[in-house]
């Protein structure tokens, strides 16, 4: 009967083999994250300088479109077009209009 009595160790884990595994797990989840976040910013910066750089593009054309529609819209241009055409002006048929405050 002593052979059947003969008790069995339960294998616990130790404090100190799990803090090291717990530091280990904790290690690598940083070692993941700092380079998946450094790529991920990396990836952010090349598309703000695309962004930025549409957005330089899009204000040099806004700025020649402008330029072209002052010179289309001179009055003496307007003018000669219409004497062209055959128009007379008429001072009684002239109408200002002024822009609002608000705009």
């Amino acid at each position: 009967m002593a052979a059947n009595m003969k008790k069995r160790k339960k294998k616990r884990l130790k404090l100190g083999t799990f803090t090291g595994i717990f530091f280990l797990v904790s290690a690598l989840l940083y070692l993941c994250s700092t380079l998946f976040l450094r790529t991920y910013n990396n990836s952010l910066s090349s598309q703000k300088q695309e962004i930025e750089a549409k957005i330089t593009e899009l204000q040099i054309a806004n700025d020649a479109v402008a330029v072209e529609v002052n010179t289309l819209n001179n009055r003496e241009r307007v003018n000669s077009i219409a004497m062209d055409k055959g128009l007379r002006l008429e001072q009684n048929n002239i109408i200002t209009i002024t822009k609002a405050n608000g705009d």
